[in-house]
């Protein structure tokens, strides 16, 4: 699904500056995964800044013609063409085996960088919370949809910090081993949530655009 050789680019690129915060492309693919799991677009500027960590010099070659820029443009497409098309991307991207016991380290990074994208959301989120809301108060039928997203939403972030921490998670857990027993079953449930908020975010999106045009 991903495009080996842009992974590649933007790997040696990182490993040319060990100054900078993220330390690599699985955080960058999963940063780009939770930007485009939001209602609104954030796009490549978004990615250089995630990347470049304040560094001008390193932000002007991401956004201007450079192997690297266009790299993160590939990756960019690539997930977006898995979100759109409803694609489980954890198990398109880090597939585990059925009776893995942890994250492996690169979904652990991927997860890092889909937090720090949903930082980044969070306001807009926020707001959709409250169209959501206020959508089930409108409904005769399955009038708690949006309650039961947003409780989804809010398991989903917890379960990602867990595996983004899991040495820490296990060192602090009362039940390490029946956690890391029941971790498949985890992989599982996060990688259909995260579907499932991706799926959401391009509907409210569309909602969005149907609400400004009848406004227009």
């Amino acid at each position: 699904m991903l495009n080996e050789k842009s992974k590649l680019v933007l790997s040696d690129y990182l490993s040319q500056h060990p100054e900078l915060k993220v330390v690599s492309t699985d955080s960058i693919i999963g940063f780009i995964s939770g930007l485009l799991a939001c209602s609104e677009f954030y796009g490549e500027s978004e990615i250089a800044n995630y990347i470049a960590d304040k560094n001008e010099a390193i932000y002007t070659r991401l956004m201007t013609g450079s192997a690297e820029h266009e790299a993160m443009i590939t990756l960019l497409d690539n997930v977006t063409e898995a979100q759109v098309a409803q694609q489980h991307l954890l198990s398109a991207i880090y597939p585990h085996a059925d009776d893995a016991k942890a994250p492996s380290e690169q979904l652990q990074q991927w997860c890092v960088g889909y937090l720090a994208a949903y930082m980044v959301n969070q306001e807009v989120w926020q707001s959709d919370f409250g169209f959501l809301l206020s959508a089930d108060k409108q409904q005769v039928e399955n009038q708690e949809d949006g309650q039961l997203f947003i409780d989804n939403f809010e398991a989903t972030l917890n379960l990602l910090a867990t595996f983004a921490m899991w040495p820490d998670t296990i060192k602090e857990h009362p039940e390490p081993e029946q956690l890391s027993a029941g971790f498949p079953l985890l992989y599982k449930g996060l990688d259909e949530s995260l579907t499932s908020i991706a799926s959401m975010a391009l509907m409210l999106e569309d909602e969005k655009l149907a609400l400004w045009e009848e406004e227009g």
